[in-house]
């Protein structure tokens, strides 16, 4: 029985050997690590707690929700960014892309939808916002116009910018935002016109007791004051000259807001 119970661990061995073989030759590799995204960092808690640094990269300063600042090592370092009007400090990050050099190495469109950092298949600048406490009140996502200049994002299957305005829909249920109750419908100002007819100036608000959270919400699609659909000296259409976006926050209930 031992000779046997030998022989068969063996062959086991030997089995593995192999799998393992035929793993590096055929270039497959183990299911990556999940990356996590904005969703999963822990309002209320203090920077200690906050994910490691490494599952995330590209730490700068934010700008309200725009391109990055100064850089930065991680999350600790927030308080090198100038604070806002409610007194937070906005830390930008992108998501990890480990993920995305395998399947580039390996031509796997599959994650695609997963290039760069995205949500709902939409490109995202995402930031969190820290009190002098330390402590994470806030995050922060606006849709990000800079994908469609990169050259080789022909990858990923992402949403244009034309489509950005869409993101909101999917959020607005995230939030438990209801049309009627929560948002507002703002009026068109000086020389702003639709697109195609169709204009959208939407803000949105609600605060749920329950769960500790307020939720904020923007919805832009319009052509701004000096944007039109053909060159008035031309006669030629024009191309991208359209505001199209989603912005949305949510904070801890007893977060700070701006001065009015």
């Amino acid at each position: 029985m031992k000779a046997r119970k030998s022989t068969t661990l063996g062959a086991a061995a030997r089995l593995a050997g192999l799998g393992m073989a035929l793993l590096l030759l055929t270039g497959a590799a183990a299911p990556p690590h999940p990356r996590l995204k904005i969703w999963d960092l822990p309002l209320g808690a203090s920077v200690d707690k906050m994910p490691a640094p490494i599952e995330f990269k590209g730490y700068a300063c934010g700008s309200n929700g725009g391109p990055p600042l100064t850089q930065l090592k991680g999350w600790a370092d927030f308080g090198l960014c100038a604070p806002e009007a409610s007194g937070l400090h906005e830390v930008y990050f992108e998501y990890d892309d480990e993920a995305e050099y395998t399947a580039r190495a390996h031509e796997d469109i599959r994650i695609g939808r997963d290039v760069g950092t995205v949500d709902k298949s939409f490109p995202i600048i995402a930031s969190a916002l820290f009190d002098n406490a330390r402590i994470l009140q806030g995050i922060r996502l606006v849709t990000d116009p800079r994908y469609e200049q990169q050259p080789d994002n022909d990858f990923a299957n992402l949403r244009s910018r034309e489509e950005h305005y869409l993101l909101a829909p999917y959020l607005a249920g995230q939030f438990k935002l209801s049309a009627s109750a929560d948002c507002v419908q703002q009026p068109l100002g000086a020389h702003e016109s639709g697109v195609g007819g169709n204009a959208i100036k939407t803000d949105c608000e609600r605060t749920d007791a329950a769960e500790g959270r307020r939720y904020v919400m923007q919805q832009r699609y319009f052509r701004k004051a000096g944007q039109a659909a053909r060159d008035p000296h031309t006669g030629q259409l024009t191309v991208g000259q359209f505001e199209s976006l989603t912005r949305a926050e949510v904070y801890a209930a007893a977060a700070p807001k701006p001065a009015q």
